[in-house]
C-alpha cells in the first residue's frame, strides 16, 4: 500500500479505494488536428487553459482569432464534449478545467493536454469531484512523485497512465447535488475574497483619515463631527454583520 492509499484509508474508512480509470470512460493525450493534406475545416476554436472562469469551466474569449485549417476527420475525432476534464501534461500537475455547455463552435485542445472523458451516467457530478480531488495537496504531491522526468520540473511530463492508476475513493453521482454544493462553497469563497479586498481598502482609507485628523479639526471642525457621527452609525451596522458572520463561520471551524 502506497502513501496515498494509506491517507485515503484513514480519511475515507468506509469507502472502497479504486483507480481513477474506474470512474472514467477514457484518459488520453489530445492529438493534433492540423496535419496532412486534407486541412480544409476551420469551423472550430482551440481552447487554452489560460481561460478558465472562477468556477473551473473553460471558456473561449470573445476576441479569439480564427483557427487555422484542420484535418476534417481529426477534428471530428478530437472535438471536446461537455464534462470533459482537460489537464496540462507538462511540469507539475497544474492547470485544469472542465468543458462547459455553451460554445459557439466545436472546440478542440492541443497536444500539450490530457483529456479525461466520463461515461454518460457520470457527466454531472463526477468531473467536478475528480477535478477537486486532483487539486488536493496530498494528491498533487503523490502525482508529482510519479511523473516521469528528464532532470527538471519543467521537463516533467504527466502521462495518462499515471492518472489512470491514481488511487481515488469511489464516488457515486448524486443528481447534481455535489456540483451545487461545490459551486455554493466557491461562491462563499469568492464573496469572502471580495469582502476582504473592500476591507483592506477601508483600513487604508481610515488609516489615512486618522493621520489627517489634526488637519481636519483645525480647518473644518463642524463638518468633521457630523461626518464622524455618520461613520459611527455605519460601523455599528458593520459590527452587527460581523457578529452574524462569526456565527456562520463557527459551523465550519475545526476544533
Amino acid at each position: 500500500m502506497n502513501k496515498l492509499e494509506q491517507i485515503l484509508k484513514e480519511k475515507f474508512p468506509n469507502k472502497e479505494i479504486v483507480k481513477l480509470e474506474d470512474l472514467t470512460y477514457k484518459i488520453a493525450g489530445i492529438s493534433k488536428v492540423r496535419y496532412g493534406d486534407n486541412c480544409r475545416d476551420n469551423d472550430y476554436d482551440e481552447i487554452s487553459l489560460n481561460y478558465i472562469n472562477e468556477y473551473g469551466t473553460i471558456y473561449v474569449p470573445d476576441n479569439s482569432k480564427d483557427s487555422a485549417l484542420a484535418n476534417h476527420t481529426a477534428l471530428e475525432n478530437q472535438s471536446l464534449a461537455e464534462g470533459d476534464l482537460i489537464i496540462l501534461h507538462r511540469g507539475k500537475i497544474g492547470k485544469m478545467g472542465i468543458i462547459g455547455d455553451s460554445y459557439k463552435r466545436r472546440i478542440v485542445g492541443n497536444n500539450s493536454m490530457i483529456r479525461i472523458q466520463f461515461d454518460k451516467n457520470r457527466k454531472v457530478d463526477t468531473p467536478w469531484f475528480v477535478m477537486q480531488y486532483l487539486q488536493l495537496p496530498y494528491v498533487r504531491e503523490y502525482i508529482d512523485t510519479y511523473i516521469p522526468s528528464s532532470g527538471s520540473i519543467s521537463r516533467k511530463i504527466l502521462n495518462p497512465e499515471v492518472l489512470s492508476n491514481l488511487p481515488i475513493p469511489i464516488f457515486n453521482e448524486c443528481d447534481g447535488k455535489y456540483k451545487e454544493l461545490l459551486f455554493t462553497r466557491k461562491e462563499l469563497y469568492l464573496q469572502a475574497s471580495r469582502f476582504n479586498e473592500k476591507l483592506q481598502d477601508a483600513m487604508s482609507i481610515y488609516k489615512d483619515l486618522q493621520d489627517s485628523s489634526v488637519d481636519v479639526v483645525t480647518n473644518n471642525i463642524e463638518n468633521m463631527f457630523l461626518d464622524n457621527e455618520k461613520d459611527v452609525l455605519a460601523l455599528e451596522e458593520l459590527y452587527k454583520i460581523e457578529n452574524q458572520f462569526t456565527k456562520v463561520l463557527s459551523k465550519y471551524r475545526k476544533n
